[in-house]
């Protein structure tokens, strides 16, 4: 395999690996979201790119990109 090609599969294991799906509580790291609702607590999570997570960690604040968001009540 030659070096540019080695290159381009490194680059796109890397697109891959920042496109996978990670399941964070309260729409970004370190977020306080429960809601009572009657007698449950209510709380929701975003299901988003691994890439975004890492980014929201650095930010400190949620960028807005999710591929779905979830409602849990116990």
């Amino acid at each position: 395999m030659s070096s540019n090609a080695r290159r381009f599969m490194f680059l796109l294991a890397v697109l891959i690996v920042f496109a996978l799906p990670k399941r964070v509580d309260c729409g970004y790291p370190g977020a306080k979201c429960a809601v009572y609702v009657g007698k449950d607590v209510c709380s929701y999570a975003e299901i988003e790119p691994y890439g975004f997570y890492l980014l929201e960690s650095l930010l400190g604040r949620d960028v807005g990109f999710a591929y779905t968001r979830e409602t849990e009540c116990r």
